[in-house]
């Protein structure tokens, strides 16, 4: 039977319905594989007898290897111990047996320990006498392993506990040093919201519903309910607060903000605006949890992909004593969490449970960190991962306005298109999004689109590449058409929503207005009330990336 699990792309829905059997990487939570390089859980030879062999000690259940040699246990360790129950005489391990099972330890710090260093906290007897070396008695060294099973388990149940000897997928050392992935981030998503049909059947939890400001309503997923049960408690928390302009109105936002909680069918308890990136609110969350928690509930983080869940969990760990070591694997990548992921509540000392430690009932309970639920409708689902770094906002937004002429288009990119159709000369518009905005006539647009299409490099980006990626970009289509009376000079009448890029806000005093709008196969449009009405600024100058297209 071979040891690697492959990941199947649509799996999720039945493995996490229980703790999974084969180990997991811890800030992910992929099944641990050998056989694809390029999938969630891989691990390398090395790395795979590396963590058998710290089950080993553990004294947790054997796991078929796939290393060259098939052993799971310490090299020679395996063999000693045979010895041993063979006779008694299997209890002597002479000095060049014990150098030899030292010398074939992964962990350069166990092979210093058990090569002859000091340890703090332990003294070797020969240290103790400055004469002869000790001589000892079969008996003696009959404890030799023993003792050597003794320390080494010892030294990696303590490394465990403090978050030391983690080992991690290939994907998530990429992403957590590199900030990329090896394969596109799309084929590892999970899109199918019935994989949360789970969470009907717990008897008692807690949900926490994870959804992006920057992306509303896109990233909440619709009728909730339906889906993990409406009878569970479930506050809802808007994460990325730190992406607004610092002058909004944080009560304005609440209260436009509750009018898309509706849809959801949720039981909803509690609504908080966050930042998990930069730990604003985070504290009054969590001590909202703890209120609303009844003793040994386990809590679920459920939302879509990329709204920011395993940074959430992040940030209650950096307000916990100790949990840093703990932390999950959060990037700017849609999907970086691949299974259920759970954290036992004592570490969230100080956050979730008192400073005094985990009561009796809390010992088993665990906060679970679920895969991100991709929308397809999101405009990001076309973007490579060179282009998401230019499409995805990860810092804080400063809104520009802009004059947008009769028969003129606003353009972001490849990825959005707005043309003023019909009505005034010019209405104002306020672009949320850290894509550089294009305005140019609409007959030019259209020739913007037919040139990148034929692969020819333009000022559009996203999409960026060589010719052949330029083709193969989604072509832009009519997404929507709009009419609506401009009702204030300052104040914002429309958002019109880029899933997954951001926002436009319209202004000015008209009687009626006609507009157009474009997307990749006409899809992730919509438009909503805007969300920060009184945020109007005034009209910013051209910048060198709004040239005008040349003739």
């Amino acid at each position: 039977m071979n040891c690697a699990i492959k990941l199947q792309k649509y799996s999720y829905a039945t493995s996490i319905r229980s703790t999974p059997k084969s180990p997991q990487c811890p800030t992910c939570g992929a099944a641990f594989q050998t056989e694809n390089s390029g999938a969630p859980g891989y691990l390398n030879e090395q790395k795979w007898r590396q963590m058998n062999q710290a089950n080993v000690v553990k004294g947790l259940p054997e796991i078929e290897g796939t290393s060259e040699s098939g052993s799971t246990e310490i090299p020679g360790l395996v063999n000693a111990k045979a010895r041993k129950v063979s006779s008694n005489n299997a209890n002597m391990l002479s000095d060049e047996e014990y150098k030899s099972i030292v010398s074939n330890i992964d962990d350069p710090e166990l092979q210093a320990v058990f090569s002859g260093e000091k340890i703090s906290g332990f003294v070797d007897p020969n240290d103790m006498q400055t004469g002869e070396p000790k001589v000892y008695s079969e008996s003696e060294q009959g404890t030799k392993i023993d003792s050597f099973d003794t320390l080494l388990a010892a030294r990696v149940r303590r490394r465990a506990e403090q978050g030391r000897d983690r080992i991690i997928c290939q994907r998530c050392y990429s992403l957590k040093h590199y900030s990329r992935v090896d394969r596109p981030w799309k084929e590892d998503v999970v899109s199918d919201p019935r994989v949360l049909r789970f969470l009907q059947h717990k008897p008692s939890v807690m949900i926490v519903v994870v959804c992006d400001l920057f992306d509303i309503p896109g990233s909440l997923i619709p009728h909730l309910g339906d889906i993990i049960g409406a009878r569970h408690p479930v506050v809802l928390v808007a994460n990325k607060a730190d992406l607004l302009p610092k002058d909004y109105h944080e009560q304005r936002l609440l209260m436009w903000f509750k009018r898309f909680a509706k849809s959801l069918e949720l039981n909803i308890q509690a609504i908080h605006l966050v930042s998990a990136l930069k730990n604003l609110g985070v504290r009054e969350l969590a001590a909202d949890l703890t209120t609303r928690r009844r003793p040994g509930q386990n809590i679920y983080m459920v939302g879509r992909a990329n709204v920011g869940k395993s940074e959430l969990i992040n940030a209650l760990l950096r307000i916990s004593i100790g949990g840093s070591a703990h932390k999950v694997l959060a990037s700017h990548v849609p999907g970086t969490t691949m299974g259920l992921s759970g954290i036992p509540l004592r570490r969230f000392v100080k956050a979730l449970v008192p400073s005094s430690g985990a009561q009796s009932h809390d010992r088993q309970a665990y906060l679970y960190d679920t895969p991100g639920v991709f929308s397809n409708k999101s405009i990001i689902s076309y973007l490579t991962n060179e282009e998401l770094k230019l499409a995805v906002c990860r810092k804080r937004m400063k809104p520009f306005s802009f004059i947008l002429g009769l028969d003129q288009s606003l353009m972001l990119g490849g990825l959005g298109r707005i043309d003023l159709v019909e009505g005034p000369s010019r209405i104002f518009v306020t672009i949320y999004s850290t894509i550089r905005p294009h305005f140019t006539r609409i007959k030019r647009a259209d020739d913007l689109i037919q040139r990148m299409q034929a692969g020819e490099k333009t000022i559009l980006q996203p999409p960026v590449g060589d010719a052949e990626r330029l083709k193969w970009f989604p072509r832009q289509e009519l997404a929507l058409e709009h009419e609506f009376e401009g009702l204030h000079k300052q104040h914002a009448t429309i958002d019109v929503v880029f899933a997954g890029i951001g926002w436009v806000a319209i202004n000015g005093l008209f009687s009626r207005a006609k507009i157009q709008v474009f997307s990749p196969f006409g899809t992730g449009v919509c438009v909503r009330p805007p969300m920060m009405p009184y945020e109007f600024k005034q009209v910013s100058p051209h910048m060198s990336s709004q040239r005008k297209t040349p003739s």
